[in-house]
């Protein structure tokens, strides 16, 4: 097991962060870790990087206790937080080298992991830079050749792709799937559509709890539509659940009278046929649209059931 997290808690002062998380991660791959702000995504990743102490839980990585063995956990890991520290007065490969040192790598192999990290990141033709003078872009791709000095078994990202420019994003999103096959990568983003078409699973974290761990391929079989009804909601929901071919239904949103309902189905004709009944029944149709099964959507539905939950 490459990562793996029991019951991990963090306080800060009165605010529970992090509230009871638990997964397991295994060798090879991509996992994403999404959420609104706030949520608690670069807590969890400061935990298990060993950056902070959980309040209570424990976490993994290699086998190591992050806790108890903190040392070991780094020398399996490549970390790249959300604001990346570095010396503003180094240039580029001075810090590399640097860094490549407190790491532990041989000293008759510095250069060329220096070098190979460089390239990777697509700064060898300015290396000689000023880190101080460089764009948050820039800055961000130093942080991301820190984190893969050593060649870690797992490495954990936090936004590794905030403040690039389109061409850079593409060239790092290409990277790290490179990477994927030899190491483990677990990532926080902001950006759906790139967790969608990078990773091959998702933990989607509100406020401060993982409320959905989903693999990409399983979510994009989940097609369906959601339906806007006036009328009872035990009624409305018994009416849908009993149409053939209706996978799951799930009550989204609900505002005054009308109530928003997300039926997944493979039945491409189900959608027609639930509307006519709902209207034979006597219940109001406000809206009926086609859903597909995309993260954004997956998303969207899990943060509205859960605003629903907490009123």
């Amino acid at each position: 097991m490459s990562i793996a997290v029991h019951g991990l808690c963090k306080n800060f002062g009165p605010l529970r962060a992090v509230a009871d998380v638990s997964f397991e991660i295994e060798r090879g791959g991509i996992v994403g870790l999404i959420g609104p702000n706030g949520a608690g995504k670069s807590t969890i990743l400061r935990m298990v990087s060993t950056f902070i102490r959980p309040s209570s839980g424990r976490a993994e990585v290699a086998g190591f206790d992050c806790l108890a063995q903190p040392d070991q956990v780094r020398r399996n890991l490549g970390y790249l937080p959300e604001n990346p520290p570095a010396c503003s007065e180094a240039r580029i490969e001075e810090y590399l080298s640097f860094r490549v040192a407190l790491k532990g790598i041989a000293r008759r192999e510095r250069r060329a992991e220096v070098d190979r990290c460089l390239a990777a990141c697509e700064l060898s033709a300015v290396r000689r830079r000023l880190i101080g003078r460089l764009s948050q872009g820039f800055r961000r791709r130093v942080g991301l050749a820190d984190a893969l000095l050593g060649r870690p078994r797992i490495l954990i990202l936090d936004e590794p792709t905030i403040g690039l420019d389109p061409l850079q994003v593409r060239t790092t999103r290409e990277l790290l799937i490179g990477l994927a096959g030899d190491c483990t990568i677990l990532l926080s983003t902001h950006l759906l559509a790139e967790a969608e078409g990078l990773c091959q699973r998702v933990l989607v974290l509100i406020q401060g709890r993982i409320v959905s761990d989903v693999a990409i391929n399983e979510l994009k079989q989940q097609a369906g539509f959601e339906i806007e009804l006036r009328g009872p909601t035990s009624q409305c929901e018994a009416l849908l659940r009993e149409m053939p071919g209706a996978d799951r239904v799930e009550l989204v949103a609900t505002s005054g009278q009308w109530h928003t309902f997300a039926v997944a189905t493979a039945d491409s004709s189900l959608r027609e046929q639930a509307a006519a009944e709902c209207l034979r029944r006597g219940f109001g149709l406000r809206a009926l649209r086609s859903t597909s099964g995309t993260l954004e959507d997956h998303f969207v539905r899990l943060s509205l059931r859960e605003r629903r939950e907490a009123a």
